[in-house]
């Protein structure tokens, strides 16, 4: 019987795996709420070939609010994750080169958001506040509150708590010594001008290559292992 339950749980996640790995269709879409499990970590991210190649440079910026001496809420400068970790490839003739986290992390955020209803995307930036953040599972109940659209609400945190979670460890190790009460992010997007509309009016042309940045609202913080801040704190030393 043992046996059987373990052939039968493999046979799932092959399945499930397979679906996933296709590039987005209704077949794709149709078993999401079965094999959602397997975000944020075994997703196929089709942006660097078609049908959804990556045309933007992306930028993760990171921000804590950590109360004072005084007991007063302030604010850190923002922190530009993307750039530490590109440091691996910049100006280096001989290295590493591997993908950069915050790369596909933005891509899985941005995607899955974008599937949330307008009103839960907008609680997405009202729900709380700097020194009072929701907790997670207030966060939850405030975007189920706002659409019904559980599976999405579920797959869309997943990313949110890991975008978070990157967060608190990078301001943890920039601000040690002090109390961190809130964190939240910086999605920064310069897009590329796409071929086919090269040649347009200079006005299109300004709008459709105009930087934007998207700030998300503040969230808990939620510290990784001791283990997991050590290795962020090292790669940011060597790295900044």
């Amino acid at each position: 019987m043992f046996l059987v339950l373990v052939v039968a749980l493999v046979g799932f996640h092959l399945v499930s795996v397979t679906a996933a790995a296709l590039p987005p269709n209704r077949y794709s879409d149709a078993v999401e709420p079965v094999n959602g499990y397997l975000r944020p970590y075994f997703t196929q991210n089709w942006r660097l070939f078609a049908p959804n190649p990556i045309d933007s440079d992306r930028e993760l910026r990171v921000q804590a609010a950590y109360r004072d001496e005084n007991g007063d809420v302030q604010v850190t400068d923002w922190v530009n994750w993307t750039d530490v970790e590109l440091d691996l490839v910049h100006h280096k003739i001989v290295g590493r080169r591997g993908g950069y986290v915050t790369n596909k992390l933005m891509s899985a955020l941005s995607a899955s958001r974008a599937r949330l209803t307008t009103d839960q995307r907008t609680a997405l930036k009202d729900a709380g506040s700097q020194d009072e953040p929701l907790t997670w599972t207030e966060l939850t109940e405030e975007l189920d509150r706002h659409g019904q659209l559980p599976d999405r609400v579920r797959s869309y945190l997943r990313y949110e708590l890991a975008t978070a979670r990157l967060a608190t460890d990078v301001l943890l190790a920039r601000y040690p010594d002090r109390e961190i009460v809130a964190v939240r992010y910086a999605l920064y997007r310069n897009p590329v001008l796409r071929y086919e509309n090269r040649g347009v009016d200079a006005e299109e042309e300004r709008r459709l290559r105009r930087p934007n940045e998207d700030v998300s609202g503040w969230r808990r913080p939620v510290a990784g292992t001791a283990a997991e801040r050590d290795v962020i704190a090292d790669f940011d030393r060597r790295h900044q």
